[in-house]
């Protein structure tokens, strides 16, 4: 949501229903802390802590919703991302090249001192399957290089 479709004032109102035994009353704070870490995603939802412990909790607020679309959702998985580290829809594409597979067993078959070798020769490399294409385009005296890293 951009500045110009933000309220002048944000207004929320957090309702949480918690039913728990006394054996599982030391959960409680763990259970608040995950609803907490989970708004950004869900501002509705329940679950159980065991079959005599349960909770809901739901957020209602003056914010337009944003319905979760594809987009939506990648864009979410990638705030997690190390930096350099391929973004979900490059992943997705990664495991739909035809060789992904190959691809995949080979690089895992490297050890790693070969690895190291390797995205030292080729820096920009961040999937699997690049990784198998530039191996495959690599001079014989490359490849004869890397074998003998084992």
């Amino acid at each position: 949501m951009d500045k110009q479709e933000q309220p002048d004032r944000i207004k929320a109102t957090l309702t949480i229903d918690l039913d728990f035994a006394k054996a599982d009353q030391d959960r409680i704070s763990g259970v608040l802390q995950g609803i907490i870490d989970n708004l950004w995603l869900s501002g509705k939802g329940s679950g159980s802590v065991t079959q005599h412990s349960h909770f809901s909790y739901s957020l209602k607020s003056n914010l337009p919703s944003e319905p979760m679309t594809m987009d939506r959702l990648l864009d979410l998985v990638d705030l997690n991302r190390e930096p350099g580290e391929p973004s979900a829809r490059e992943q997705i594409a990664d495991s739909q090249h035809p060789d992904y597979d190959e691809a995949l067993e080979w690089w895992e078959g490297l050890a790693q001192p070969q690895r190291d070798w390797f995205m030292q020769k080729h820096p920009g490399i961040k999937l699997v399957t690049q990784a198998w294409d530039a191996h495959a385009l690599m001079t014989p005296a490359d490849k004869s290089h890397l074998q003998n890293l084992k």
